[in-house]
């Protein structure tokens, strides 16, 4: 947990021009990827319409000034926006946005779903390791706990949502007006939902690849219409919600101003729910022409909000929890090796003890060979569960690491433990000679068993 770092930035620090300047689009990623883990060994990139982080793990913390220029590029101004958390701090922020708490809608389900496939693409590129492959799986279990145990998931907002939220609060009801939809990806569709439960009179799909819109509209209803009629579709439509992956603008302020000339005079509402934008910010200047965008749809996200934030309270908790629990375990695992080091020294003493004392008590019989053969261990583990018992709970506190330290070095000297370290490939305590091999995972059976 200690090595896991992330650098980015989000709706809570950058603008969106420069959210959007810095997206990383899927041709781009292989090769971010692949450069960011040759600095750190370990790389994940997620981007999406409101933040653009890189999470790895870092052994070497000279690389941090390189990995947060790779992140921003050719802009190095976007350096000062940029958050950079590590350690302790990372994970706990990891948590905090799988679990949707740090979206600009809380409670939007689209987070969870975006992690997963960084994930998944981090994966299959071949950037992920056991820092990032431990921890990625944990993000989403605390995000299903957040879900099954609060109510923050009910109602579900999300960036589509409010996007149809406020075309309703315009209209006051949507059924009697022709909607636009521009694109037809996954935000698109997520849209189209909303769209039709709001019960609109007309919606319209315009996409340069005809044969997604014919398969959204056939899947939820609505029209397919081929991209060039995307300006007699604006001439026509009284909300226009825009979301494709295009890295230009595909609503132009020229194209608009035709639009409202042909209009005469009837008004237009268009959102750009899109990163990069879809429409030119020029656009909203036009007379007669209400322009929201990402940014915009936050002032309307903060209204309303105060049921899923009481929930978001809950999850917090839930959040915390999570973040203690793993940093037991890993402080347990600490001190894994020492336990099983003690255990193998103390049973090798037992072992050799009966083996030579066994051939001088003549015959035995069965029943009375197995009683002296359970002696040793019986014994061994009666005089170390208490010096066990301490080491664990010892580790177990947030604030303990320099008593934990110390007794496992008064255990390793006392007992003269630093062979059975070498031999068991693990690292020895600090102060010790032996050489510093990397430490493997704790077998949770060698922690169970020292109380036995």
């Amino acid at each position: 947990m200690s090595k896991l770092f992330v650098i980015g930035l989000s709706h809570r620090t950058a603008p969106l021009t420069l959210r959007e300047s810095l997206a990383v689009s899927e041709s781009e990623l292989r090769d971010r990827l692949q450069r960011a883990s040759s600095m750190c060994g370990e790389a994940l990139l997620l981007s999406t319409c409101n933040r653009v982080e890189l999470y790895g793990s870092l052994g070497d913390e000279s690389q941090l000034g390189e990995l947060r220029k790779l992140l921003v590029l050719n802009q190095p101004e976007a350096d000062r926006y940029l958050y950079e958390k590590r350690g302790d701090e990372a994970v706990g922020h990891l948590f905090r946005v799988a679990a949707s708490l740090d979206s600009l809608v809380v409670g939007e389900p689209q987070i969870l779903g975006q992690l997963k496939q960084a994930f998944r693409s981090a994966q299959e590129i071949g950037t992920v390791g056991p820092v990032l492959g431990a921890l990625l799986p944990t993000a989403f279990a605390v995000a299903k706990r957040v879900r099954s145990e609060t109510a923050i998931g009910e109602n579900p907002a999300s960036v589509a949502s409010v996007a149809v939220q406020l075309a309703h609060q315009v209209f006051g009801s949507l059924h009697k007006q022709p909607v636009l939809l521009v694109g037809a990806g996954k935000m698109a569709e997520l849209v189209a939902k909303h769209l039709l439960q709001a019960q609109v009179q007309a919606l319209w799909i315009v996409n340069r690849t005809l044969s997604r819109a014919e398969s959204l509209a056939a899947e939820l209803g609505g029209e397919a219409h081929p991209f060039d009629r995307l300006e007699s579709l604006l001439t026509k439509a009284a909300v226009v919600i825009s979301s494709t992956g295009a890295r230009d603008p595909v609503i132009r302020a020229d194209l608009v101003s035709r639009v409202m000339k042909a209009r005469r005079g009837r008004w237009l509402l268009l959102v750009d729910i899109a990163v990069p934008r879809d429409i030119e910010p020029q656009v909203g200047g036009l007379e007669n022409v209400y322009l929201y965008d990402l940014d915009a749809l936050q002032q309307v996200v903060s209204h309303g909000q105060a049921e899923r934030l009481r929930e978001a309270e809950s999850a917090r908790r839930i959040v915390e929890d999570e973040l203690l629990r793993l940093g037991r375990r890993e402080r347990r695992a600490d001190v894994g090796p020492v336990i099983r080091a003690l255990r193998s020294h103390a049973h090798e003493i037992a072992q050799a003890e009966v083996a030579r004392i066994l051939p001088k008590l003549g015959p035995l019989g069965e029943r009375q060979k197995q009683l002296i053969l359970g002696l040793g261990p019986s014994i061994v583990n009666k005089l170390l569960h208490p010096p066990l018992t301490t080491l664990k709970q010892q580790a177990e506190q947030v604030d303990g690491a320099a008593r934990t330290t110390e007794l496992v070095e008064a255990l390793v000297r006392l007992w003269a433990l630093d062979r059975q370290l070498a031999e068991s490939d693990v690292e020895p305590p600090s102060g010790s000679s032996e050489p510093q091999p990397v430490r493997p995972p704790l077998d949770s059976k060698d922690l169970e068993n020292s109380s036995s």
